[in-house]
């Protein structure tokens, strides 16, 4: 592992897919930063789960947006919440559509709160119903308008009143009339009044509509 350390970013850019499936997971953890930023995007989709599982936190941080985009389903699904949680803005919007989708509810609740903003709408849009209902008040506040509106009435439903208050003012225009008539009560209620000020007028009358049909 001494050895592997030492090696630089071009050595491990020379590294044939053969070469790396006899690294030990000890070896994996031992490259450098940046030495990993030579890793070949072929190396990286052929890299084993319990290679994938061994990158530390400060390599999974290191990753450039291209190596992350090469991982498959099955290395996402392998990673701890703690790798999850080292992704940052420029390498969460890299994890394609797919694995997104396939987050545990705990590697979602896990992503960095300051970097959730960053997933693209189509990323949203991948989550399950169960994945954003694992999403905290702080992330959802760090989502925008796109991201609001890319999530379906039956996602909102589950959000707590708690998470309700938390959608920013910016982000509410993403909420659709069809999002607001499906809040319960209590949603309804958790509602701001800096909120509602911010709502427009299509909006207000779904607020108000909903209030009728309780």
């Amino acid at each position: 592992s001494a050895q592997i350390g030492a090696l630089s970013s071009t050595q491990v850019a020379a590294l044939a897919t053969e070469d790396l499936a006899t690294f030990s997971t000890a070896d994996i953890a031992a490259l450098s930063v940046k030495a990993l930023s030579g890793l070949s995007t072929d190396n990286v989709a052929a890299l084993t789960t319990d290679q994938a599982a061994a990158l530390t936190t400060g390599q999974v941080a290191a990753l450039k947006s291209s190596q992350i985009t090469a991982l498959t389903s099955d290395h996402v699904g392998a990673l701890t919440t703690s790798q999850i949680g080292a992704l940052g803005s420029t390498q969460l919007p890299a994890l394609s559509t797919d694995n997104v989708a396939v987050l545990t509810t705990a590697q979602v609740a896990a992503l960095n709160a300051k970097v959730v903003g960053a997933l693209t709408s189509a990323q949203i849009e991948a989550l399950t119903t169960d994945q954003v209902d694992a999403l905290s008040s702080t992330q959802i506040a760090a989502l925008d308008s796109a991201d609001i509106a890319a999530l379906s009435t039956e996602d909102i439903a589950t959000f707590s009143t708690a998470e309700i208050a938390a959608i920013s003012v910016k982000a509410l225009s993403g909420l659709s009339t069809d999002d607001i008539s499906g809040l319960t009560s209590d949603q309804l209620q958790a509602i701001t009044t800096t909120q509602l000020q911010a709502l427009d007028s299509a909006q207000v009358e779904a607020v108000i509509a909903a209030y009728q049909a309780i």
